[in-house]
């Protein structure tokens, strides 16, 4: 008995001994850390949007974030220059895209706070990327004081001239552009917590079986977004059900009475837009929320928002 067990098992070593000689490792091959190819990329983006409280004194502002990632050690002991063309045209665009009021920053506003690889140049920066380094920074030193207007809007925009030999990654655009805005007391997240909405085929009869009108509780938050001292504009307002946003009253605005907290409603797309007489339309200060009912059309197929309430939910 002793001799078979002795048998079978020295033939059981036998196989897997055999068996481990003849596996192929998993892992064979070559390490790929030095091969590849060296990219230049924008942390931020094609868009940096930045939100200020107001403020008066100087104010160090990242803005964005230039990197090189090097595909082997080789690359990254080389010098790099990138050219940056300040180009305020890539403001004027997309204030045409996107109906938006952007003004180019004032120099007068600002001295640059960057990282040691900017040098100022006739028509904008050189960026040089030296022996190790990987990433240089875009900043200023943002003058508060001089930003007396809140209802302005700012933007720097560039355009790269020139990568430094070293190719941009697919994703990385050839422009930059930051967008400034400076926030009122109003600004920010809302969460809708109630209201109802109901729209009219005619002055005084309510619409029927129409999906669209309903309670407005619960539905998706709404963004207000400073166009002056004390006024707003609403987005993201909501039909019954939150799936679809209200149409007819683009540029919704909301404009607060400081010394009273009256609130006057009115929409640059519809100019039938008004706050419904005698109803509430008022900002509680003490718990961010606002109280509003308006309506639109009102003397052809009339639409009306009663008891709307958002409260302040964050910053935006």
């Amino acid at each position: 008995m002793k001799n078979h067990f002795l048998k079978y098992a020295g033939i059981a070593l036998l196989f897997a001994v055999t068996a481990i000689s003849c596996r192929k490792d998993a892992f064979e091959g070559t390490e790929t850390g030095d091969s590849g190819i060296t990219h230049f990329k924008v942390l931020e983006g094609r868009e940096v949007k930045l939100f200020f409280s107001p403020f008066t004194n100087i104010a160090k502002t990242p803005m964005f974030s230039i990197r090189r990632d090097a595909a082997n050690n080789a690359d990254l002991q080389q010098t790099n220059t990138i050219k940056l063309e300040q180009n305020a045209g890539i403001i004027t665009k997309y204030n045409t895209d996107h109906a938006e009021t952007y003004e180019e920053l004032p120099a007068s506003f600002y001295t640059s706070s960057s990282d040691a690889g900017y040098t100022k140049t006739a028509t904008g920066y050189n960026v040089t990327f030296g022996p190790g380094a990987f990433s240089q920074n875009f900043g200023l030193n943002l003058d508060g004081s001089k930003w007396s207007d809140v209802s302005k809007k700012y933007a720097v925009a560039f355009r790269v001239t020139d990568w430094g030999g070293v190719k941009k990654t697919v994703a990385t655009s050839d422009t930059i552009l930051v967008l400034l805005s400076i926030k009122n007391a109003y600004d920010g997240i809302y969460s809708t917590v109630a209201g109802n909405v109901q729209r009219y085929s005619a002055p005084g009869v309510p619409t029927v079986g129409d999906a669209l009108n309903g309670s407005l509780a619960g539905n998706p938050d709404v963004t207000l977004s400073t166009i002056g001292p004390n006024a707003v504009q609403i987005s993201g307002l909501t039909w019954f059900g939150g799936t679809s946003g209200i149409a007819g009253i683009d540029n919704l605005q909301a404009t607060v009475n400081p010394a009273t907290n009256q609130v006057t409603m009115r929409a640059l797309g519809n100019a039938t837009l008004r706050n419904i007489a005698g109803a509430d339309n008022k900002y509680d200060p003490a718990t961010k929320t606002f109280t509003l009912n308006f309506e639109w059309n009102p003397t052809a197929n009339a639409r009306q928002v009663t008891g709307l309430v958002i409260t302040y939910k964050g910053s935006r």
